[in-house]
């Protein structure tokens, strides 16, 4: 679980990072973001241990009655969706951007989501195992890129500070809390399956506080080596700073180690919604419904935007907003349900 939830937060962020919109200030807009993360989280994690066996699906239902959790659950579902369609699509514009300029958006997300469609049959403890052997590498990876590109490093780009304000740092670490540590809220879909229940709490803050760590580096090494203004001016920072050492061809490594995490995230999405429609159908087999929700997610994801800087501005304006009844609203009012029934049942129990 420490390892899944660390390459699902990392996944798509390596390469959108909602935290450059605060320029210089870029790295203290991310630790706001990441700290106040684990409370968000810390909801999240709360509300599964009070319902150990349940997944968010069966929360809903539970909480707000048949027939209103079912419409939540129905919203949820489509917000898997639409967020496995998202992380496709940003990892195809890079691809196609970055990779292959002369190969067709749509073939290359068809090539990523057949893939990641193989992977959610294979089974949740498949993709673990898989993601144990690969995620390691991934943060062997950043680490190293940071130290190599330690020469191109100029600490006067993360000055003045708060140069634009606190309330505009303010405003875009609220973006990288929905983006991408509140997007988590998937993960009520998957805690249900661990062993150990008794180290959800422990292990979520671990994971949390190393993917938070690895972020802020990639922050600081895009920030230092290409100033504010470029990191907002370009597409994709990292792939522009792999450019300040010509003499090494390290792209591909990028690319490799970008989408591994990137399809993670899209295969967690995939198995949640999966998961999600068969058990509000009262069905057994989730694998039933991976491939046409595949079909879906490749459809949304081919019409969702109409440009590369279309996709950038919906990220960074649009999502924030879009998110915070699936991230904030719903998960909270589920919390505060189930500790009142809680202790209505204790005091039952008691009398």
């Amino acid at each position: 679980m420490f390892l899944l939830l660390l390459a699902f937060i990392y996944g798509s962020s390596a390469i959108i990072n909602s935290a450059v919109g605060a320029y210089q200030d870029a790295w203290f807009a991310f630790i706001i973001g990441w700290f106040s993360s684990y409370l968000l989280i810390g909801v999240y994690v709360y509300l599964s241990l009070l319902h150990p066996q349940r997944t968010l699906i069966d929360i809903l239902t539970e909480c707000f009655g048949r027939f209103f959790g079912k419409i939540f659950a129905t919203f949820y579902i489509f917000y898997f969706i639409h967020l496995a369609a998202l992380v496709l699509r940003n990892f195809g514009e890079y691809m196609n951007t970055v990779n292959y300029p002369d190969t067709p958006l749509l073939f290359l997300l068809i090539a990523l989501a057949v893939v990641t469609a193989f992977a959610v049959r294979n089974g949740l403890e498949a993709i673990s195992r898989v993601n144990e052997i690969l995620m390691p590498f991934a943060i062997f990876f950043v680490i190293a890129l940071f130290f190599i590109f330690f020469h191109t490093y100029e600490l006067k780009n993360l000055l003045p500070f708060l140069d634009k304000g606190f309330a505009h740092v303010l405003k875009i670490s609220f973006g990288v809390l929905t983006f991408p540590f509140g997007e988590t809220v998937v993960f009520l879909m998957i805690f249900p399956s661990l062993n150990k229940k008794e180290n959800l709490l422990k292990t979520t803050s671990l994971s949390i506080t190393a993917s938070g760590l690895i972020l802020l580096i990639i922050t600081l090494r895009d920030l230092m080596a290409l100033g504010p203004e470029l990191i907002n001016t370009i597409i994709f920072p990292p792939h522009s700073t792999t450019g300040l050492l010509p003499d090494f061809v390290i792209d591909p490594f990028i690319a490799a180690n970008l989408l591994i995490n990137g399809g993670l995230k899209i295969v967690i999405c995939l198995y949640a919604a999966s998961l999600g429609i068969t058990q509000l159908f009262g069905l057994q087999d989730y694998k039933l419904f991976v491939l046409p929700i595949t079909a879906i997610v490749i459809s949304l994801s081919n019409w969702i935007y109409e440009s590369l800087p279309e996709m950038l501005r919906w990220a960074a304006e649009v999502y924030p907003i879009y998110a915070i009844p699936f991230q904030f609203i719903i998960p909270i009012t589920l919390l505060l349900i189930s500790i009142i029934k809680k202790k209505r049942s204790t005091e039952k129990t008691t009398n």
